[in-house]
């Protein structure tokens, strides 16, 4: 009777134990099949990464994974994490803005995407991401894109330019530069935005705008014709868009063309780029820029740490704000893109970013 109730006992316990290691077992296997389920949300980057714009691409792109790696380690979006997939597009290699946005949205099948550096590769890339009901949000493209088209899935955030060009007529006005000269690499986009809002606000800051010249050319680099032509009117001041790209041929061939005739510009000018190689042609390039936040020197302490530099362009600030402000959206939208994505981001007001 003894061995009997010791055999059943033994049976008992063997079989809680089968079945501890079987539910046990099932659990072990059951938690990665789970996670695996759990597929990344993809987000599209275009960025001029080579070509006109470089020097203020390669930042953005910086400011963006920045933003991803601080969503991702902080567990991701509803437990997934964002995979950004980037796409090079710059002002010169226009011919293939559409085909990269067609491989962001019809073969890599992203959600959103934040880009794009300047104002004429978006022009080529929206009516494509508009049609697929895409959302993207730039970082550097002027109020007049959202403003001139009727692009239900384009939001922005870059600030208001009209702000810095009327901050540089009025440093012309106390410096007494009267006689101003405008220099345009090509007469559309951010470049001709530039020169209309320098022409419309002139008058009241005592501004006369003795020429205009539309060069016809975004990667000129010979600029001296042009200057002995001005040289003519005798200006105060020249108003020109710089960027890494530009900065230092034009202002080696402007100091030895017109002196001390103080070059105007606006934010992309002066970057560290620009910095390394011509400082000494940069005493007289005076540009406007934007008030820096309260939140700016803790976000500039950590991206130093991370990339060794601080961002030297505001548009690396607007970049990491525009895939927080989507990664937040998701949240809302339980990570679904499309016309859910859209509305979130249409109501998102008073953002308060970088």
């Amino acid at each position: 009777s003894s061995d009997l109730n010791m055999n059943s006992t033994t049976k008992i316990i063997v079989g809680i134990i089968v079945v501890v290691i079987i539910i046990v077992g099932y659990n072990v296997y059951k938690k990665p099949a789970q996670e695996t389920t759990k597929e990344p949300i993809k987000i599209g980057g275009i960025f001029a990464l080579t070509g006109l714009g470089a020097s203020q691409g390669e930042q953005e792109l910086k400011g963006v994974q920045f933003a991803v790696k601080e969503i991702n380690d902080a567990g991701g979006v509803l437990g997934r994490q964002i995979e950004l997939i980037v796409e090079d597009v710059s002002l010169d290699k226009l011919n293939i803005a559409g085909s990269a946005a067609h491989k962001l949205v019809d073969i890599d099948k992203v959600v959103a995407i934040v880009g794009t550096t300047w104002e004429e590769p978006a022009q080529a890339i929206l009516p494509i991401t508009d049609a697929a009901k895409v959302p993207m949000v730039g970082q550097n493209q002027t109020r007049t894109l959202k403003k001139d088209n009727s692009f239900n899935y384009f939001f922005s955030t870059w600030y208001n330019n009209e702000v810095g060009i009327r901050e540089l007529l009025s440093y012309a006005q106390k410096k007494r530069l009267k006689r101003i000269a405008i220099i345009r690499p090509i007469g559309a986009g951010f470049y001709q935005y530039v020169s209309d809002k320098v022409s419309s606000n002139a008058k009241e800051f005592d501004v006369e705008i003795v020429e205009d010249v539309n060069l016809n050319n975004p990667i000129a680099s010979d600029f001296r014709t042009d200057l002995a032509k001005i040289k003519v009117k005798n200006p105060d001041a020249i108003i020109i868009v710089l960027n890494g790209f530009t900065d230092c041929p034009f202002l080696k061939q402007a100091n030895e063309i017109l002196g001390n005739v103080p070059v105007l510009s606006t934010e992309g000018a002066g970057d560290y780029y620009a910095l390394s190689q011509c400082s000494k042609s940069m005493e007289n390039l005076y540009f406007s820029y934007p008030k820096e936040t309260s939140e700016y020197a803790s976000f500039a302490e950590r991206y130093t740490k991370a990339f060794g530099v601080g961002p030297s362009t505001p548009s690396v600030m607007t970049a990491y704000d525009a895939l927080k402000i989507i990664a937040k959206s998701l949240e809302s939208t339980n990570g679904e893109g499309g016309e859910k994505l859209q509305k979130v981001l249409a109501g998102t007001k008073n953002y308060k970013g970088v």
